[in-house]
């Protein structure tokens, strides 16, 4: 949306500056209710994406989850939030699904805290091991 605002698509309107002014406001809410969640707990736990690794295909193919298929561009979107908020990510290898292909786990940190999730990151991988390449890749 915020890109939008100044490179809109051929087929669509500029976005209004209140429009851009309220998203704005409501990152800044979002950051604030962050920071909260940060002043508890020094790491978030989340899934990278909805789906564990899938084989390679074209970036445009829908993904089939829970029977339904999914747009391959929304598999990872709750994640998205923390790029607009400014909250580092780092994604790690877990484990490997029944067709060996790898499990991941993201982490989320506090604003301004990449020092301390990469060592957070770091004595992770001490308990989930290294990456692993799937056979065939």
């Amino acid at each position: 949306m915020m890109t939008g605002a100044f490179q809109p698509e051929e087929q669509e309107r500029p976005t209004t500056l209140a429009h851009y002014l309220e998203a704005l406001h409501f990152r800044d809410q979002s950051i604030l209710a962050w920071e909260r969640f940060f002043e508890t707990w020094d790491i978030l736990l989340c899934p990278p994406s909805m789906v564990t690794a899938f084989p390679h295909c074209e970036p445009a193919s829908p993904l089939h989850v829970d029977g339904q298929d999914v747009n391959y561009y929304l598999t990872a979107a709750h994640g998205t939030v923390f790029n607009y908020t400014g909250h580092p990510a780092v994604v790690l290898p877990y484990k490997q699904d029944r067709d060996g292909l790898p499990i991941g786990i993201q982490i989320v940190g506090k604003r301004w805290s990449e020092a301390s999730l990469l060592a957070i990151a770091k004595a992770l991988t001490e308990v989930t091991g290294a990456f692993q390449r799937p056979p065939g890749y």
